[in-house]
C-alpha cells in the first residue's frame, strides 16, 4: 500500500478509539472534559483524512484507466483493509474505490476481475443498506441485485472457460447473494428471495459442479444459502406463505440447525442463541410449538447471559432475543397476559440498559446496530414500563454523545423560543394540538415549552440509523452517504410513530429540514402546512441550526460555525428557509446576548444530564 494509505488506516483506528470514557471511572466535571476533547480529536481526524484522500486517492479514481499495475494492486490491498473489522470499517469508501475497479475492468476487458469487482461492490451498497434496516425503506437494492447478478450470470456462459477457482467462487458467492436484495416484508418480494435461495441450494449441491472445482468450500456456501432462506420465517409469520415456502424454510432451518448442533457437540459448547431462536421459530411456525410456549422459551433465551457480559452471542440475546419477544407478542390477544408481557418486558428493557452503555464505543458495528434498532421498533410500551422517551434518550446518551448534546440543547433553544413566542406572538401557536386559543396558549405557557422542550429532544430521532457514519470514516461524507442521512427524516418518523408517548412528535422528525416556502429542503413528499404541528416544526428547524454553534452537537463532518454567522443565515433566509415569525423572535439584540450566554451553560448541562444516564445504567 501506499504511504497516505497506512496513515489513513491509522487515523481510523485512532478515532475508533477516541470515546467518552465510562462514566463509571471519572467524576462528572471530568467527563465533561472528556466528552468535548473526544469530539476535538474526532473532528481533527476527520479533517487530516479528508486531506489525504483529497491530495492522494481522489485524484487517481477519477483517473482509473490511467492507473498502473501497483497501483490497482495498492487499492486492492486498501480497500479489503478499509472492512477488516469493527474498527477499520469505511464502507463509503470501500463502495468508492471497488466501483471504480469495476470501470477499470470492464474498460480493460478483465473477466474475472470484473467478475469480482462487481461482487465487492455488491456488498458495499449491502452494507449501505444495512444501515436503514429493520425499517421497510430501501434505496440501493435495485442496484445491488444488478451487481450480484451481472457477476452470477457467468455461470451460464463462461464458467467452463474460468481457470481460476477463486473467481468460480466469487460466482457462486454473487448467485447466493442476489437473496440480500429481496425484503421478507413483501410477500412479492419474499417469493422472489426463496426462489434465489433455493436455486442457490440446488445449484451447489450438485455433484457435477462440485467435481469441475473441489477446493471450493462448497458445504459453506450451501450453509449460507441454507442460512438465508431461514431468514424467511418472518415471511411465515406473516400467513402468506404457501406450503411449499413452508416446507423450504423448514427444511433449511432444519439443516442450519442440525450443523450448529453438531459443531457445539464437538467443540463442547452450547448452541449458539441465534441458531436456538431459529430452530424454536420453526416448530412455532409449524405448528409444534403454541405462541404462549414459543413465547416462554424466547424469554428464558434471554436470560442466558449476564448483564455485564459483552460478548457477541450476549448482545444477542439482551438486544435480539427481547426484540423478537416483542414483535411476537403482539400476535397475542388476550389482554389477561398483558401483565405478565408489562413485567418481562420491562426486566428484558432494564438488562437491555444494562448492557448498552457497557459496549464499547469501537464496538459500534453495524450488527450491534441493527439489534439496537431492532429493539427501538418493536419495543412495546406498557403504562408501568419505560417510556419510549427514556428509551431513545438511554440509547443516544449510551451511543452516540453528539447527538444527544445536540438533541438536548435544541430542546432548550426550541424552549426559550417558544415562550418568547407565547410573548410576542401567541396567534402563530394557535391550532398546535390541544391549543385552539390565544387565551389557553397564554394560561398553559409553561406546559407548550415543555413540549417543545421534549420536541427538540426527539426530532433527530431517526439518526439512531445511521450512528456508524459518525464513528468510522475519517473523511468528508460521499453522495451516497448524504443520501442516507436524508432518510433520517422517515426512519425518525417511523419510529415515534409506533409509540402512544411519542406519536404525537412524529411530523417533527418528518419535517424539520423542510423549506418553509416549501421549495427546497427534504423530503418531498411531506409539508409541514398539512400538519397541525406545523408552527413547532418551524420552531425546531430553527433550534437545530442554533445548535450547531455548539462544537460537541454538530457532525464532525461538518464545519462549525459561530452563532454569530447562524443568527445571520437565520435572518437572511427569513421566509424562505425558516418562518418569518420564528426569524423575527431573535431580532432583539438582548435575546441574541441571552442566546450566546445559554448556549455554553447549555453545553455543560447536557454533559452532565448524559453523564448522569450513563452513570444510573451502569
Amino acid at each position: 500500500m501506499k504511504p497516505y494509505q497506512e496513515k489513513y488506516l491509522e487515523l481510523m483506528r485512532t478515532a475508533a478509539q477516541v470515546s467518552v470514557p465510562s462514566a463509571s471511572e471519572l467524576e462528572p466535571e471530568a467527563f465533561v472534559a472528556a466528552a468535548i476533547e473526544s469530539n476535538r480529536a474526532s473532528r481533527k481526524a476527520v479533517e487530516q483524512g479528508t486531506k489525504l484522500l483529497r491530495d492522494n486517492l481522489f485524484p487517481l479514481l477519477d483517473n482509473i484507466l490511467s492507473a498502473s499495475d501497483r497501483d490497482i494492486g495498492d487499492l486492492e490491498e486498501f480497500a479489503e483493509k478499509l472492512m477488516s473489522g469493527a474498527a477499520l470499517s469505511d464502507v463509503g469508501l470501500y463502495y468508492r474505490i471497488h466501483l471504480a475497479l469495476v470501470t477499470y475492468a470492464r474498460h480493460k476487458k478483465l473477466r474475472d476481475m470484473l467478475i469480482r469487482e462487481l461482487y465487492f461492490v455488491g456488498m458495499s451498497l449491502f452494507n449501505l443498506e444495512k444501515m436503514l434496516s429493520p425499517n421497510v425503506i430501501r434505496l440501493y437494492t435495485s442496484r445491488m441485485r444488478l451487481c450480484f447478478m451481472e457477476s452470477a450470470s457467468y455461470f451460464e456462459k463462461d464458467y467452463d472457460d474460468i481457470e481460476d477457482p477463486e473467481i468460480r467462487g466469487y460466482i457462486h458467492r454473487s448467485m447466493g447473494n442476489i437473496a440480500l436484495s429481496y425484503d421478507t416484508a413483501d410477500p412479492v418480494s419474499a417469493k422472489a428471495k426463496l426462489d434465489a435461495t433455493t436455486r442457490s441450494i440446488n445449484i451447489v449441491s450438485d455433484p457435477d459442479i462440485r467435481a469441475k472445482t473441489p477446493s471450493l468450500p462448497w458445504d459453506t456456501y450451501l450453509y449460507k444459502s441454507h442460512q438465508e432462506r431461514t431468514t424467511l420465517l418472518s415471511f411465515l409469520r406473516s400467513g402468506l406463505a404457501d406450503p411449499d415456502a413452508f416446507a423450504k424454510v423448514l427444511e433449511s432451518a432444519q439443516t442450519v440447525q442440525s450443523r450448529q448442533l453438531k459443531s457445539a457437540r464437538e467443540k463442547g459448547e452450547p448452541l449458539q442463541p441465534r441458531i436456538q431462536y431459529a430452530y424454536m421459530a420453526a416448530r412455532y411456525h409449524c405448528g409444534a410449538m403454541l405462541l404462549p410456549e414459543f413465547l416462554d422459551s424466547l424469554y428464558s433465551l434471554s436470560n442466558v447471559h449476564a448483564d455485564d457480559d459483552i460478548s457477541d452471542q450476549s448482545i444477542y440475546t439482551h438486544f435480539s432475543v427481547p426484540a423478537l419477544y416483542m414483535e411476537y407478542s403482539k400476535q397475542l390477544k388476550d389482554g389477561k397476559l398483558d401483565e405478565v408481557l408489562s413485567v418481562r418486558i420491562k426486566r428484558m428493557t432494564r438488562r437491555f440498559f444494562s448492557l448498552i452503555v457497557r459496549v464499547p464505543c469501537v464496538n459500534d458495528n453495524e450488527t450491534l446496530m441493527f439489534y439496537i434498532r431492532q429493539f427501538l421498533m418493536a419495543y412495546r410500551e406498557f403504562p408501568d414500563g419505560y417510556p419510549f422517551f427514556e428509551i431513545l434518550q438511554n440509547v443516544f446518551a449510551s451511543r452516540h454523545p453528539p447527538t444527544y448534546i445536540r438533541m438536548w440543547i435544541a430542546g432548550r433553544i426550541a424552549r426559550q423560543l417558544t415562550l418568547w413566542a407565547v410573548d410576542d406572538c401567541p396567534e402563530r401557536l394557535i391550532g398546535l394540538p390541544g391549543y385552539d386559543t390565544v387565551s389557553s396558549i397564554l394560561w398553559r405557557r409553561d406546559e407548550l415549552a415543555d413540549f417543545a422542550e421534549k420536541a427538540g429532544r426527539l426530532y433527530d430521532t431517526g439518526m439512531v440509523h445511521f450512528l456508524n457514519l459518525e464513528s468510522y470514516a475519517c473523511r468528508g461524507l460521499f453522495q451516497e452517504e448524504e443520501e442516507l442521512l436524508q432518510l433520517h427524516t422517515h426512519c425518525g418518523a417511523e419510529l415515534l410513530r409506533q409509540h402512544a408517548s411519542t406519536e404525537i412528535f412524529a411530523d417533527i422528525a418528518r419535517g424539520h429540514h423542510c423549506s418553509y416556502d416549501g421549495k427546497g429542503g427534504y423530503p418531498a413528499d411531506f409539508s409541514p402546512d398539512s400538519s397541525p404541528l406545523k408552527p413547532m416544526i418551524y420552531i425546531i428547524a430553527a433550534a437545530d441550526l442554533l445548535a450547531s454553534a455548539v462544537e460537541e452537537t454538530s457532525s464532525r463532518y461538518r464545519p462549525v460555525r459561530p452563532l454569530d454567522d447562524l443568527l445571520s443565515e437565520l435572518e437572511r433566509e427569513s421566509g424562505t428557509v425558516y418562518a418569518p415569525f420564528v426569524t423575527g423572535l431573535l431580532k432583539p439584540s438582548d435575546r441574541r446576548r441571552q442566546l450566546k450566554k445559554d448556549l455554553e451553560a447549555f453545553r455543560r448541562r447536557a454533559c452532565l444530564d448524559m453523564y448522569r444516564r450513563r452513570t444510573e445504567l451502569y
